[in-house]
Formats: C-alpha cells, structure tokens, sequence
C-alpha cells in the first residue's frame, strides 16, 4: 500500500523554507525608542541567498546602549514607514537552544526567571471548570475519530470538513469557551493554516487565543501553542507578513458581508481580528470597528457570550494602545469608546 500524500508545507510569508525549519514563528514587539530606552535590533550576518532574511539580536536598551539580549531572530526588513516612524519588518525566532549558542549565563538566568515567573502566574490562576463534553458524547463520535486519524496521517485536506462538522456540534451543545470546544476550534484554526485559508485561520486562531487567555491563562501551554498559530497565520499573510493583514482581512469581510451578512458568526469573528490588527495602521478605524462590531455581537449573540466578551476585550486593549501611543485623533476616539462601553 503506497503512503496517503501528505499536505505539502512550504515556507512561511516571506521566508524560504530553509529559514522557516530552522525557526519559530513570532509575533515581533515595537521596536521604536523613546529616548533612546527600549528594545532595537543589532547585526545582520549569515544573509539567507533565497530569501534575502539575516540574523539579527535584539537587545533591551538604555540611552541607546544594548543592556540585554533578548534572543535572536531571523528578519527581513520592509522599509521605512512614516506612518509608524520608523522601519518595519518581519521576523521568526530562533528556538532557545539556538538563542543561547554559547552558555550566556545572563541569558541564561534571565530565560530561566522568565520560565519561573510565568509558572507562578499559571499557578496562581483559577483552574477552569471541567468540560462538559462527558455528558454529550453524541457531539464527537466516529467523524471526530476519523478527522484524528486523518490528521495525524498528515491529510489536512480530508480532516477539515470532518472537524468543522463536529466543531458546529460542540457549539450547539457546549457553552463556546468549554475547553473541549476551544481545542476544537484551536485544531480547525490549524487544520485552515495546513491548507492554505490563512484568513481564516488567523481569524480563528486569534479568537481562541483571547478565549484560551481568559479561561485557562496567559502561560497555559495551550495558549502558547495558540499564540504560536496566530503568529505563524500573520507571517503567511502576504508578502509584508502582518502588515498585510488589515487588507486580507477587510477583503475577506467584503465578502463575507455580500454573502452572509455582517451579523455571521464568522463575519463578527473576521471584523473582531481585523479590528486588532488595525492598530498596526490606523488605531482610530479599529476602535470604530470594534465598536460596531460589539454592537453587532451584543445583538446577535447577547452581551454576556464569550464571542462578545472577547470583542469587548479587544476594544478595551486597542483604547490602551490609542491613549500609550496614538495620536490626538486617536487617543480622542479612545476617550469617546471607553465613555460608551464603561459609561
């Protein structure tokens, strides 16, 4: 019997299949200075021949001074932006054991009180309440078994439609964040990914990571592994990576919004991420989105379902970043949606 073919993986975005193996997808922070205080990358060696990506460290600095290494990366620079002042760029992370190449003990230490502190944290948060998937077995059954075997065989193509098919049971029985449906829906976010509906994979994926935050905690391995999936979809997101995000993701709610209307649950799921991922661009426009796309929810699926309180929650997060570091315009817009939302 000849092996089933499986789901063909290449590179990630912009970076050739090489870069990609060799590195972790990463979600990259801000890089601008404030008085020379921040972090910022430094070098630029072992030039990639296909896809043009170096090796750069970035560094924790004070007065412009490198106090700290932060890892190192694999980047391809996007250019100068006036938007955001400053260069723009993506990147993947190398694993630790490559951050660490020659026994830093600094670095060492710092990863290690990293990995203690988010262990207290994740200690220290309330444990979920159990699934209730024991008391509805009906919602799995055979076409769950199948969509596993398929999966694992590497065949993303014939596990889809099996695991959306048992994800619309889930959500028709259990409660949207009972941890069986978040994994669910976390294994069709990557079942998307594997097979090239980016969209739709970073707009699932970045719902359950929020969703996964909320119930089982920012350091909870599932999470992480969520949070990893979301920064892999943002860097196949075009050939800027994240930056084209905005533009996929309105094209995708056009749409959607011809075909389904805006009240969808997916249409509300893609405007949520969109909603986020403005700030890259235009902090105003996604606080207005978010508001319009709360409303929508609020209507549509009540004010107190999980789906709403996660848009309510980006809402709240994208008025942070309008009033640490937007513009008048925008820290105005963030003014007027806290004023709505919290009265």
């Amino acid at each position: 019997m000849s092996q089933p073919e499986r789901d063909p993986r290449p590179g990630e975005g912009p970076f050739c299949a090489a870069c990609t193996e060799e590195t972790l997808a990463w979600d990259p922070p801000d890089t601008t200075t404030y008085n020379g205080s921040g972090s910022r990358f430094y070098g630029g060696s072992d030039r990639c021949p296909n896809c043009g990506s170096v090796i750069k460290e970035l560094y924790l600095t004070v007065l412009w001074i490198p106090i700290w290494s932060l890892g190192r990366y694999r980047i391809i620079d996007l250019g100068f932006s006036l938007s955001r002042m400053g260069s723009q760029y993506v990147g993947r992370r190398f694993p630790v054991s490559a951050d660490n190449p020659w026994g830093d003990k600094r670095l060492s230490k710092s990863l290690a009180m990293a990995d203690y502190l988010t262990g207290k944290h994740q200690k220290d948060w309330p444990e979920p309440a159990p699934s209730r998937l024991p008391e509805h077995p009906e919602v799995r059954g055979s076409a769950h078994e199948k969509a596993e075997v398929m999966w694992a065989a590497g065949r993303a193509s014939e596990a889809l439609p099996l695991y959306e098919e048992v994800l619309a049971r889930h959500e028709a029985v259990l409660a949207i964040d009972d941890t069986a449906t978040l994994q669910l829906r976390q294994r069709v976010g990557e079942a998307y990914l594997a097979v090239g509906r980016v969209t739709d994979a970073y707009a699932m994926l970045e719902q359950t990571s929020h969703h996964l935050a909320r119930v089982l905690g920012p350091g909870h391995p599932e999470t992480t592994r969520a949070l990893e999936a979301v920064a892999e979809a943002g860097s196949r997101m075009g050939p800027r990576g994240i930056y084209d995000a905005d533009a996929v993701l309105q094209k995708k709610l056009d749409a959607l919004e011809k075909s389904v209307g805006l009240d969808d649950p997916e249409a509300l799921r893609v405007a949520s991420a969109l909603g986020s991922t403005l700030q890259l661009n235009d902090v105003t426009g996604g606080i207005d989105l978010l508001e319009r796309t709360l409303e929508r929810s609020a209507r549509v699926r009540g004010a107190e379902h999980p789906d709403t309180i996660e848009v309510r929650g980006q809402l709240d997060w994208l008025c942070d970043v309008a009033e640490t570091g937007g513009d008048r315009r925008a820290r105005r817009a963030a003014a007027g949606a806290r004023k709505r939302l919290h009265g």
